[in-house]
Protein backbone atom coordinates (compact mmCIF):
# COMPACT_ATOMS: atom_id res chain seq x y z
CA UNK A 1 0.00 0.00 0.00
CA UNK A 2 1.69 3.21 -0.85
CA UNK A 3 1.70 6.16 1.32
CA UNK A 4 -1.80 8.13 -0.13
CA UNK A 5 -3.42 4.74 0.52
CA UNK A 6 -2.37 4.18 4.41
CA UNK A 7 -3.66 8.05 4.66
CA UNK A 8 -6.82 7.36 3.25
CA UNK A 9 -7.24 4.03 4.66
CA UNK A 10 -6.17 3.17 8.02
CA UNK A 11 -5.92 0.89 10.38
CA UNK A 12 -7.52 1.86 14.04
CA UNK A 13 -5.59 0.67 16.99
CA UNK A 14 -6.72 -0.89 20.06
CA UNK A 15 -7.10 2.29 21.94
CA UNK A 16 -8.75 4.03 19.28
CA UNK A 17 -11.34 0.95 18.51
CA UNK A 18 -12.05 1.26 21.96
CA UNK A 19 -12.92 5.10 21.86
CA UNK A 20 -15.10 4.21 19.22
CA UNK A 21 -16.98 1.30 21.07
CA UNK A 22 -17.44 3.22 24.03
CA UNK A 23 -19.75 5.88 21.80
CA UNK A 24 -20.86 3.75 19.31
CA UNK A 25 -23.38 1.12 18.60
CA UNK A 26 -22.48 -2.35 17.92
CA UNK A 27 -24.41 -3.75 14.93
CA UNK A 28 -24.86 -6.74 12.88
CA UNK A 29 -25.32 -7.07 9.00
CA UNK A 30 -26.12 -10.63 6.99
CA UNK A 31 -23.99 -11.68 3.83
CA UNK A 32 -24.29 -8.77 0.94
CA UNK A 33 -26.95 -6.73 2.84
CA UNK A 34 -26.46 -2.93 2.11
CA UNK A 35 -25.18 -0.47 4.90
CA UNK A 36 -24.79 2.62 2.56
CA UNK A 37 -26.99 3.57 -0.24
CA UNK A 38 -25.69 5.77 -2.37
CA UNK A 39 -27.82 9.18 -3.06
CA UNK A 40 -29.24 8.52 0.93
CA UNK A 41 -28.47 11.45 3.20
CA UNK A 42 -27.39 11.30 7.15
CA UNK A 43 -25.93 7.86 6.67
CA UNK A 44 -23.97 6.57 9.67
CA UNK A 45 -20.58 6.14 10.08
CA UNK A 46 -19.13 2.30 10.65
CA UNK A 47 -15.86 1.35 11.98
CA UNK A 48 -15.54 -2.67 11.36
CA UNK A 49 -15.30 -5.45 13.92
CA UNK A 50 -15.44 -8.12 11.94
CA UNK A 51 -15.61 -9.09 8.61
CA UNK A 52 -15.06 -6.82 5.49
CA UNK A 53 -17.47 -4.22 4.23
CA UNK A 54 -17.32 -3.38 -0.16
CA UNK A 55 -17.49 0.25 -1.28
CA UNK A 56 -18.88 0.36 -5.09
CA UNK A 57 -20.10 3.08 -7.25
CA UNK A 58 -22.98 2.10 -8.69
CA UNK A 59 -23.93 3.08 -12.63
CA UNK A 60 -27.02 1.67 -13.36
CA UNK A 61 -27.08 -1.76 -12.09
CA UNK A 62 -23.32 -2.54 -12.58
CA UNK A 63 -21.03 -2.38 -9.31
CA UNK A 64 -17.76 -0.49 -10.25
CA UNK A 65 -15.49 -1.20 -7.32
CA UNK A 66 -13.88 1.41 -5.15
CA UNK A 67 -12.80 -0.73 -2.10
CA UNK A 68 -13.03 -3.14 0.84
CA UNK A 69 -12.91 -2.30 4.24
CA UNK A 70 -11.40 -4.76 6.66
CA UNK A 71 -11.48 -4.94 10.64
CA UNK A 72 -10.18 -1.75 12.23
CA UNK A 73 -10.98 0.63 9.06
CA UNK A 74 -13.91 2.68 8.76
CA UNK A 75 -16.42 4.08 6.28
CA UNK A 76 -17.26 7.41 4.46
CA UNK A 77 -15.47 10.36 3.59
CA UNK A 78 -15.89 14.16 3.75
CA UNK A 79 -19.66 13.88 3.14
CA UNK A 80 -19.90 12.12 6.63
CA UNK A 81 -19.55 16.13 8.16
CA UNK A 82 -21.10 17.96 5.38
CA UNK A 83 -24.75 15.77 5.33
CA UNK A 84 -24.62 15.38 1.63
CA UNK A 85 -25.74 12.95 -0.28
CA UNK A 86 -23.94 9.92 -0.25
CA UNK A 87 -21.40 9.43 -3.63
CA UNK A 88 -21.34 5.59 -2.72
CA UNK A 89 -22.89 2.33 -1.71
CA UNK A 90 -21.63 0.22 0.76
CA UNK A 91 -22.46 -4.03 1.20
CA UNK A 92 -21.20 -6.68 3.62
CA UNK A 93 -19.12 -8.94 2.42
CA UNK A 94 -20.19 -12.13 4.54
CA UNK A 95 -21.37 -11.48 7.97
CA UNK A 96 -20.15 -7.89 9.56
CA UNK A 97 -20.13 -6.99 13.04
CA UNK A 98 -19.37 -2.94 13.22
CA UNK A 99 -19.75 0.21 15.47
CA UNK A 100 -22.59 2.43 13.91
CA UNK A 101 -22.47 6.20 14.52
CA UNK A 102 -24.91 8.72 14.02
CA UNK A 103 -23.35 12.18 12.66
CA UNK A 104 -24.16 13.71 16.31
CA UNK A 105 -21.85 11.03 17.44
CA UNK A 106 -18.87 11.28 15.26
CA UNK A 107 -18.90 15.05 15.40
CA UNK A 108 -18.59 14.17 19.31
CA UNK A 109 -15.61 11.39 18.88
CA UNK A 110 -14.08 14.20 16.66
CA UNK A 111 -13.88 17.15 19.39
CA UNK A 112 -13.04 14.49 22.34
CA UNK A 113 -10.37 12.93 20.36
CA UNK A 114 -8.24 14.84 18.94
CA UNK A 115 -5.54 12.10 17.67
CA UNK A 116 -9.01 10.32 16.11
CA UNK A 117 -9.92 13.54 14.91
CA UNK A 118 -6.91 14.09 12.90
CA UNK A 119 -6.42 10.82 11.29
CA UNK A 120 -10.37 10.61 10.22
CA UNK A 121 -10.06 14.26 8.45
CA UNK A 122 -6.78 13.03 6.76
CA UNK A 123 -8.11 9.88 5.66
CA UNK A 124 -11.43 11.72 4.44
CA UNK A 125 -9.40 14.39 2.26
CA UNK A 126 -7.03 11.32 1.24
CA UNK A 127 -9.99 9.58 -0.18
CA UNK A 128 -11.28 12.58 -2.33
CA UNK A 129 -7.57 12.73 -3.67
CA UNK A 130 -7.69 9.46 -4.72
CA UNK A 131 -10.86 9.01 -6.11
CA UNK A 132 -9.91 10.52 -9.57
CA UNK A 133 -7.42 7.64 -9.92
CA UNK A 134 -10.49 4.88 -9.56
CA UNK A 135 -13.14 4.60 -12.39
CA UNK A 136 -15.00 6.52 -10.21
CA UNK A 137 -17.45 8.95 -12.44
CA UNK A 138 -19.71 10.43 -10.08
CA UNK A 139 -22.25 13.20 -10.90
CA UNK A 140 -22.19 13.27 -14.91
CA UNK A 141 -22.28 16.13 -16.75
CA UNK A 142 -22.48 16.45 -20.12
CA UNK A 143 -22.17 19.69 -22.15
CA UNK A 144 -20.08 21.80 -24.53
CA UNK A 145 -17.51 23.32 -23.33
CA UNK A 146 -16.80 27.03 -24.02
CA UNK A 147 -20.93 27.86 -23.13
CA UNK A 148 -21.97 29.82 -20.45
CA UNK A 149 -24.82 27.24 -18.81
CA UNK A 150 -21.53 24.70 -18.56
CA UNK A 151 -18.95 26.69 -17.35
CA UNK A 152 -21.17 27.77 -14.38
CA UNK A 153 -22.41 23.94 -13.57
CA UNK A 154 -18.95 22.97 -13.55
CA UNK A 155 -17.51 26.16 -11.58
CA UNK A 156 -20.09 25.49 -8.57
CA UNK A 157 -19.39 21.36 -8.95
CA UNK A 158 -15.81 22.75 -8.42
CA UNK A 159 -16.11 25.12 -5.86
CA UNK A 160 -18.14 22.85 -3.48
CA UNK A 161 -15.70 20.20 -4.25
CA UNK A 162 -18.12 17.90 -5.62
CA UNK A 163 -17.24 14.24 -7.30
CA UNK A 164 -17.82 14.53 -10.88
CA UNK A 165 -17.18 14.14 -14.61
CA UNK A 166 -17.71 16.55 -17.10
CA UNK A 167 -17.96 14.97 -21.07
CA UNK A 168 -17.35 17.04 -23.78
CA UNK A 169 -20.94 16.57 -25.99
CA UNK A 170 -18.72 16.98 -29.30
CA UNK A 171 -16.61 13.69 -28.98
CA UNK A 172 -17.50 10.35 -28.79
CA UNK A 173 -17.45 9.49 -24.93
CA UNK A 174 -20.30 12.21 -24.70
CA UNK A 175 -22.25 11.17 -27.59
CA UNK A 176 -21.90 7.52 -25.52
CA UNK A 177 -23.05 9.13 -22.25
CA UNK A 178 -26.36 10.56 -24.34
CA UNK A 179 -26.89 7.53 -25.50
CA UNK A 180 -26.57 5.37 -22.42
CA UNK A 181 -28.99 8.00 -20.90
CA UNK A 182 -31.96 8.09 -23.51
CA UNK A 183 -31.30 11.92 -23.91
CA UNK A 184 -29.38 11.88 -27.61
CA UNK A 185 -31.90 14.32 -28.87
CA UNK A 186 -31.95 16.77 -25.50
CA UNK A 187 -30.66 20.45 -24.93
CA UNK A 188 -27.64 20.80 -23.17
CA UNK A 189 -26.63 20.69 -20.65
CA UNK A 190 -27.62 17.50 -19.28
CA UNK A 191 -26.45 15.98 -15.64
CA UNK A 192 -26.99 12.98 -14.10
CA UNK A 193 -27.38 12.77 -10.23
CA UNK A 194 -27.61 9.89 -8.26
CA UNK A 195 -29.94 7.67 -10.61
CA UNK A 196 -31.54 10.94 -12.04
CA UNK A 197 -31.33 12.59 -15.41
CA UNK A 198 -31.95 16.58 -15.77
CA UNK A 199 -32.31 18.23 -18.68
CA UNK A 200 -31.13 21.54 -19.03
CA UNK A 201 -30.69 21.92 -14.70
CA UNK A 202 -30.43 24.89 -12.95
CA UNK A 203 -27.95 25.13 -10.13
CA UNK A 204 -30.61 25.32 -7.54
CA UNK A 205 -32.06 21.73 -9.13
CA UNK A 206 -27.83 20.28 -8.77
CA UNK A 207 -27.55 21.64 -5.28
CA UNK A 208 -30.73 19.71 -3.81
CA UNK A 209 -29.69 16.89 -5.75
CA UNK A 210 -26.58 16.68 -4.20
CA UNK A 211 -27.82 17.41 -1.17
CA UNK A 212 -25.84 20.98 -0.67
CA UNK A 213 -29.07 22.91 0.20
CA UNK A 214 -30.40 23.05 3.84
CA UNK A 215 -33.78 23.66 5.32
CA UNK A 216 -32.76 26.55 7.47
CA UNK A 217 -36.68 28.11 7.36
CA UNK A 218 -36.79 30.22 10.79
CA UNK A 219 -34.05 28.68 12.28
CA UNK A 220 -32.23 31.01 15.09
CA UNK A 221 -29.03 31.57 15.03
CA UNK A 222 -26.29 33.17 16.74
CA UNK A 223 -24.10 34.24 13.75
CA UNK A 224 -25.54 34.44 10.03
CA UNK A 225 -22.37 34.87 7.74
CA UNK A 226 -23.23 35.94 4.35
CA UNK A 227 -19.95 34.77 1.95
CA UNK A 228 -17.84 32.08 2.65
CA UNK A 229 -14.29 33.71 0.96
CA UNK A 230 -11.72 33.86 3.42
CA UNK A 231 -12.97 36.43 6.03
CA UNK A 232 -16.16 34.23 5.87
CA UNK A 233 -14.91 31.12 6.46
CA UNK A 234 -12.49 31.98 9.27
CA UNK A 235 -15.19 33.59 11.17
CA UNK A 236 -17.24 30.44 10.72
CA UNK A 237 -13.95 28.28 12.52
CA UNK A 238 -13.51 30.71 15.60
CA UNK A 239 -17.16 31.24 15.98
CA UNK A 240 -18.07 27.61 16.08
CA UNK A 241 -15.37 26.18 17.78
CA UNK A 242 -16.46 28.27 20.65
CA UNK A 243 -19.75 27.19 20.48
CA UNK A 244 -21.58 30.15 18.50
CA UNK A 245 -24.20 28.24 16.62
CA UNK A 246 -23.24 29.32 13.16
CA UNK A 247 -24.80 29.65 9.49
CA UNK A 248 -23.27 30.48 6.39
CA UNK A 249 -24.95 30.81 3.35
CA UNK A 250 -23.16 31.77 -0.26
CA UNK A 251 -24.36 32.05 -3.82
CA UNK A 252 -21.73 29.32 -4.93
CA UNK A 253 -19.92 27.88 -2.66
CA UNK A 254 -16.63 28.00 -0.41
CA UNK A 255 -13.35 30.33 -1.30
CA UNK A 256 -15.00 34.02 -2.75
CA UNK A 257 -12.56 35.09 -5.05
CA UNK A 258 -9.09 33.39 -3.30
CA UNK A 259 -10.41 30.51 -4.35
CA UNK A 260 -10.07 31.23 -7.51
CA UNK A 261 -6.40 32.09 -7.25
CA UNK A 262 -4.15 28.59 -8.42
CA UNK A 263 -1.53 29.73 -5.60
CA UNK A 264 -1.31 31.55 -2.98
CA UNK A 265 2.57 32.09 -1.91
CA UNK A 266 2.26 34.75 0.76
CA UNK A 267 0.19 33.15 3.19
CA UNK A 268 1.95 32.08 6.48
CA UNK A 269 2.41 29.01 6.95
CA UNK A 270 2.66 27.59 3.47
CA UNK A 271 6.34 28.31 2.17
CA UNK A 272 5.82 26.53 -0.75
CA UNK A 273 2.61 28.10 -1.67
CA UNK A 274 -1.01 26.76 -1.62
CA UNK A 275 -4.34 27.11 -4.22
CA UNK A 276 -7.02 29.03 -3.12
CA UNK A 277 -8.92 26.16 -3.72
CA UNK A 278 -7.53 23.90 -1.11
CA UNK A 279 -7.19 26.48 1.69
CA UNK A 280 -10.77 26.98 1.11
CA UNK A 281 -10.78 23.30 1.50
CA UNK A 282 -9.62 22.90 4.44
CA UNK A 283 -11.19 26.11 5.81
CA UNK A 284 -14.58 24.60 5.18
CA UNK A 285 -13.50 20.88 6.77
CA UNK A 286 -12.15 22.69 10.06
CA UNK A 287 -15.84 24.44 10.32
CA UNK A 288 -17.75 21.82 9.40
CA UNK A 289 -15.57 19.79 12.35
CA UNK A 290 -16.95 22.57 14.64
CA UNK A 291 -20.14 22.04 13.29
CA UNK A 292 -21.02 25.08 11.10
CA UNK A 293 -23.90 24.73 8.88
CA UNK A 294 -23.23 25.41 5.22
CA UNK A 295 -26.06 25.99 2.22
CA UNK A 296 -25.54 27.40 -1.41
CA UNK A 297 -26.16 28.37 -3.56
CA UNK A 298 -28.19 31.08 -1.91
CA UNK A 299 -28.17 34.65 -1.93
CA UNK A 300 -29.80 37.17 0.53
CA UNK A 301 -32.66 39.29 -1.44
CA UNK A 302 -33.67 41.59 1.72
CA UNK A 303 -32.13 41.81 5.43
CA UNK A 304 -33.88 43.83 8.37
CA UNK A 305 -34.12 43.76 12.26
CA UNK A 306 -38.11 42.64 13.87
CA UNK A 307 -39.24 44.46 17.08
CA UNK A 308 -37.30 41.73 19.32
CA UNK A 309 -34.31 42.96 17.67
CA UNK A 310 -33.48 39.97 15.75
CA UNK A 311 -32.10 39.72 12.46
CA UNK A 312 -34.15 38.44 9.63
CA UNK A 313 -32.69 37.28 6.35
CA UNK A 314 -34.97 36.53 3.59
CA UNK A 315 -32.89 34.19 1.15
CA UNK A 316 -34.25 33.85 -2.36
CA UNK A 317 -35.75 30.24 -1.98
CA UNK A 318 -38.29 31.90 -0.12
CA UNK A 319 -36.73 30.66 3.33
CA UNK A 320 -36.17 33.31 6.21
CA UNK A 321 -33.15 32.80 8.54
CA UNK A 322 -33.14 34.27 11.49
CA UNK A 323 -29.64 35.61 13.26
CA UNK A 324 -29.23 37.33 16.82
CA UNK A 325 -25.79 38.73 14.77
CA UNK A 326 -24.71 38.68 11.13
CA UNK A 327 -21.26 39.26 8.96
CA UNK A 328 -21.15 40.23 6.06
CA UNK A 329 -18.50 38.92 4.01
CA UNK A 330 -19.78 39.16 0.51
CA UNK A 331 -16.59 40.09 -0.81
CA UNK A 332 -15.93 41.97 -4.11
CA UNK A 333 -16.70 41.28 -7.97
CA UNK A 334 -14.21 42.06 -10.82
CA UNK A 335 -15.12 44.66 -13.15
CA UNK A 336 -16.08 43.76 -16.76
CA UNK A 337 -14.62 45.25 -19.98
CA UNK A 338 -17.36 47.58 -21.42
CA UNK A 339 -17.15 46.07 -25.10
CA UNK A 340 -19.52 44.10 -27.13
CA UNK A 341 -19.86 40.84 -26.63
CA UNK A 342 -17.79 40.91 -23.36
CA UNK A 343 -20.80 39.45 -21.27
CA UNK A 344 -22.08 37.60 -24.11
CA UNK A 345 -19.05 35.31 -23.77
CA UNK A 346 -18.93 35.29 -20.45
CA UNK A 347 -18.03 31.25 -19.37
CA UNK A 348 -17.20 30.57 -23.35
CA UNK A 349 -13.74 32.26 -23.46
CA UNK A 350 -14.07 35.63 -21.32
CA UNK A 351 -13.19 34.12 -17.57
CA UNK A 352 -12.94 36.55 -13.77
CA UNK A 353 -11.27 33.29 -12.66
CA UNK A 354 -8.11 30.68 -13.54
CA UNK A 355 -8.22 27.48 -11.76
CA UNK A 356 -8.32 23.62 -13.07
CA UNK A 357 -11.97 24.16 -14.67
CA UNK A 358 -11.05 26.89 -17.25
CA UNK A 359 -7.40 26.31 -17.48
CA UNK A 360 -8.21 23.53 -20.25
CA UNK A 361 -10.16 25.41 -22.31
CA UNK A 362 -6.74 27.40 -23.36
CA UNK A 363 -4.44 24.17 -23.44
CA UNK A 364 -1.88 24.15 -26.26
CA UNK A 365 -3.32 27.92 -27.37
CA UNK A 366 -3.03 31.44 -26.36
CA UNK A 367 -4.19 32.91 -23.28
CA UNK A 368 -4.88 36.59 -22.99
CA UNK A 369 -4.36 37.58 -18.75
CA UNK A 370 -5.78 41.60 -18.37
CA UNK A 371 -4.21 43.70 -15.21
CA UNK A 372 -1.30 44.34 -13.41
CA UNK A 373 -2.10 42.92 -9.82
CA UNK A 374 -1.56 40.04 -7.61
CA UNK A 375 -4.52 38.08 -9.19
CA UNK A 376 -3.42 38.57 -12.66
CA UNK A 377 0.20 37.40 -11.78
CA UNK A 378 -0.98 34.11 -10.38
CA UNK A 379 -3.56 33.39 -13.08
CA UNK A 380 -0.48 34.09 -15.53
CA UNK A 381 1.78 31.96 -13.95
CA UNK A 382 -1.02 29.20 -13.79
CA UNK A 383 -2.31 29.52 -17.16
CA UNK A 384 1.68 29.22 -18.33
CA UNK A 385 1.62 25.69 -17.17
CA UNK A 386 -0.60 24.82 -19.94
CA UNK A 387 -0.90 27.20 -22.43
CA UNK A 388 1.17 27.66 -25.19
CA UNK A 389 1.82 31.19 -25.05
CA UNK A 390 0.15 33.83 -22.11
CA UNK A 391 -0.28 37.28 -23.57
CA UNK A 392 -0.52 39.89 -20.62
CA UNK A 393 -1.87 43.22 -21.02
CA UNK A 394 -1.45 46.21 -18.86
CA UNK A 395 -2.37 49.85 -18.67
CA UNK A 396 0.94 49.87 -16.58
CA UNK A 397 4.36 50.50 -17.70
CA UNK A 398 5.95 48.08 -15.11
CA UNK A 399 4.03 45.04 -13.64
CA UNK A 400 5.82 46.44 -10.19
CA UNK A 401 3.35 48.88 -9.96
CA UNK A 402 0.77 47.27 -8.80
CA UNK A 403 2.03 43.57 -8.44
CA UNK A 404 4.65 41.95 -5.68
CA UNK A 405 7.79 42.08 -6.09
CA UNK A 406 8.60 38.21 -6.19
CA UNK A 407 5.64 37.39 -8.59
CA UNK A 408 6.53 40.19 -11.35
CA UNK A 409 9.79 39.03 -10.88
CA UNK A 410 8.64 35.34 -12.06
CA UNK A 411 6.09 36.71 -14.56
CA UNK A 412 8.57 39.07 -16.30
CA UNK A 413 11.25 36.13 -16.26
CA UNK A 414 9.09 33.32 -17.59
CA UNK A 415 9.63 31.87 -21.07
CA UNK A 416 6.14 30.99 -21.72
CA UNK A 417 4.34 34.75 -20.45
CA UNK A 418 4.73 37.87 -23.45
CA UNK A 419 4.27 41.26 -21.84
CA UNK A 420 2.05 43.73 -23.17
CA UNK A 421 2.41 47.52 -21.54
CA UNK A 422 0.58 50.29 -21.87
CA UNK A 423 -2.16 48.76 -23.73
CA UNK A 424 -5.37 48.26 -23.53
CA UNK A 425 -7.74 45.68 -25.19
CA UNK A 426 -10.35 47.38 -27.50
CA UNK A 427 -12.33 44.66 -29.25
CA UNK A 428 -13.32 41.05 -28.85
CA UNK A 429 -14.41 38.70 -32.03
CA UNK A 430 -16.33 35.42 -31.78
CA UNK A 431 -19.91 34.36 -32.00
CA UNK A 432 -20.14 31.35 -29.82
CA UNK A 433 -16.59 31.81 -28.47
CA UNK A 434 -13.85 34.08 -27.43
CA UNK A 435 -11.27 33.43 -30.98
CA UNK A 436 -9.50 36.98 -31.15
CA UNK A 437 -9.10 40.23 -29.42
CA UNK A 438 -7.72 44.07 -31.00
CA UNK A 439 -5.22 45.40 -28.28
CA UNK A 440 -4.24 48.91 -28.39
CA UNK A 441 -0.96 50.40 -27.86
CA UNK A 442 -2.11 53.75 -25.75
CA UNK A 443 1.48 55.70 -26.40
CA UNK A 444 0.99 55.15 -30.41
CA UNK A 445 -2.37 54.15 -31.01
CA UNK A 446 -1.94 51.75 -33.55
CA UNK A 447 -4.00 48.09 -33.06
CA UNK A 448 -3.01 44.89 -33.33
CA UNK A 449 -5.35 41.29 -33.97
CA UNK A 450 -4.58 38.63 -31.60
CA UNK A 451 -5.32 35.15 -31.85
CA UNK A 452 -6.69 33.57 -28.68
CA UNK A 453 -8.81 31.13 -26.96
CA UNK A 454 -9.29 32.62 -23.69
CA UNK A 455 -9.35 36.13 -22.19
CA UNK A 456 -9.31 36.31 -18.50
CA UNK A 457 -9.90 39.71 -17.35
CA UNK A 458 -8.72 40.88 -13.63
CA UNK A 459 -9.46 45.21 -13.62
CA UNK A 460 -9.99 45.67 -10.40
CA UNK A 461 -13.10 45.29 -7.85
CA UNK A 462 -16.83 46.42 -7.00
CA UNK A 463 -17.92 45.47 -3.29
CA UNK A 464 -21.02 43.01 -3.65
CA UNK A 465 -23.30 45.13 -1.43
CA UNK A 466 -25.92 46.04 -3.63
CA UNK A 467 -28.12 43.62 -1.76
CA UNK A 468 -28.11 45.87 2.13
CA UNK A 469 -30.16 48.45 3.07
CA UNK A 470 -29.36 52.43 2.70
CA UNK A 471 -29.08 52.34 6.76
CA UNK A 472 -25.91 50.60 6.04
CA UNK A 473 -23.40 53.18 5.45
CA UNK A 474 -20.72 52.86 2.55
CA UNK A 475 -17.88 55.02 1.27
CA UNK A 476 -17.96 57.20 -1.46
CA UNK A 477 -16.59 53.44 -3.33
CA UNK A 478 -19.93 51.35 -2.08
CA UNK A 479 -17.59 49.58 0.75
CA UNK A 480 -18.95 49.35 3.77
CA UNK A 481 -17.91 51.86 6.75
CA UNK A 482 -17.65 49.92 10.19
CA UNK A 483 -16.43 50.86 14.12
CA UNK A 484 -14.27 53.80 14.05
CA UNK A 485 -14.77 55.00 10.70
CA UNK A 486 -18.16 55.90 10.98
CA UNK A 487 -17.59 58.78 12.70
CA UNK A 488 -15.39 59.92 9.89
CA UNK A 489 -16.82 63.15 8.96
CA UNK A 490 -14.94 62.63 5.62
CA UNK A 491 -17.14 60.12 4.21
CA UNK A 492 -20.55 62.08 4.28
CA UNK A 493 -22.19 59.45 6.55
CA UNK A 494 -24.79 60.58 8.81
CA UNK A 495 -24.38 58.60 11.82
CA UNK A 496 -27.73 57.86 13.67
CA UNK A 497 -26.47 54.89 16.08
CA UNK A 498 -28.95 53.92 18.55
CA UNK A 499 -26.77 52.61 21.81
CA UNK A 500 -25.13 54.22 24.16
CA UNK A 501 -22.02 52.63 23.55
CA UNK A 502 -19.83 53.14 20.41
CA UNK A 503 -19.62 50.54 17.50
CA UNK A 504 -17.45 47.76 17.61
CA UNK A 505 -14.48 47.41 15.95
CA UNK A 506 -16.40 45.81 12.49
CA UNK A 507 -20.13 46.87 13.39
CA UNK A 508 -21.81 48.69 10.83
CA UNK A 509 -24.05 51.51 11.24
CA UNK A 510 -27.08 49.05 11.88
CA UNK A 511 -26.50 47.77 15.63
CA UNK A 512 -25.47 43.45 15.57
CA UNK A 513 -24.40 43.09 11.28
CA UNK A 514 -20.53 42.99 10.78
CA UNK A 515 -18.67 43.10 7.65
CA UNK A 516 -15.32 41.87 7.35
CA UNK A 517 -12.85 41.28 4.48
CA UNK A 518 -12.71 42.97 1.09
CA UNK A 519 -16.23 44.21 0.97
CA UNK A 520 -14.89 46.43 4.52
CA UNK A 521 -13.78 49.93 3.68
CA UNK A 522 -10.25 50.25 4.22
CA UNK A 523 -9.20 47.01 4.01
CA UNK A 524 -6.07 45.71 2.07
CA UNK A 525 -7.32 43.47 -0.44
CA UNK A 526 -4.91 40.49 0.90
CA UNK A 527 -6.13 37.10 1.87
CA UNK A 528 -4.40 37.22 5.39
CA UNK A 529 -5.87 40.27 5.57
CA UNK A 530 -9.50 38.93 5.00
CA UNK A 531 -8.91 35.23 7.68
CA UNK A 532 -7.18 38.16 9.93
CA UNK A 533 -10.59 40.29 9.77
CA UNK A 534 -12.75 37.15 10.02
CA UNK A 535 -11.35 36.36 13.70
CA UNK A 536 -11.47 39.94 14.61
CA UNK A 537 -15.44 39.44 14.00
CA UNK A 538 -15.74 36.61 16.18
CA UNK A 539 -14.51 38.84 18.79
CA UNK A 540 -17.12 41.71 18.19
CA UNK A 541 -19.84 38.97 17.64
CA UNK A 542 -18.71 37.20 21.19
CA UNK A 543 -19.05 41.37 22.98
CA UNK A 544 -22.43 42.02 21.13
CA UNK A 545 -24.05 38.71 22.06
CA UNK A 546 -22.83 39.10 25.79
CA UNK A 547 -24.68 42.83 25.51
CA UNK A 548 -27.69 41.00 24.48
CA UNK A 549 -27.80 38.59 27.35
CA UNK A 550 -27.63 41.51 30.00
CA UNK A 551 -30.15 43.40 28.19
Amino acid sequence: MNFSKQIAFPVLDPPQMQSVAEIGELVCFSPNEQMISQGSRDYPFYVIKSGEVRIVELVGDVENPITTHRAGQFTGDVDMLTGRSAVISAFANGAVEAYQLCAVRLRQLLNECPRFSDLLLDAFQARRELLPHTRFMGIRLIGKPNTHETMRMREFLYKNHVPHTFFDANNAEGVEQLRILGVFDKPLPIIHCNGHTEVEPTIEKIASCIGISRDIDSQLFDLVIVGAGPAGLAAAVYASSEGVKTLVVDGVGPGGQAGSSSKIENFIGFPSGISGGDLANRAYLQALKFGTQFTAPITVDEIYQDESGEHRLKLCTGQVARARCVLVATGVSYRQLDLPGCQRLEGAGVYYAATSVESRVCENSVAVVIGGGNSAGQAAMFLAQSAAQVKMVNRGADLSEGMSSYLSQRVTNHPKIALIPKSEVVQIHGDRCVEAINIRNSRTGDTTLHACSALFIFIGATPNTKWLPPTIKRDSNGFILTGSALHDLSHGAELSWPLDRAPYDLETSVPGILAAGDVRSGTTKRCGFAVGDGALAVTCVHRYLNDLALR
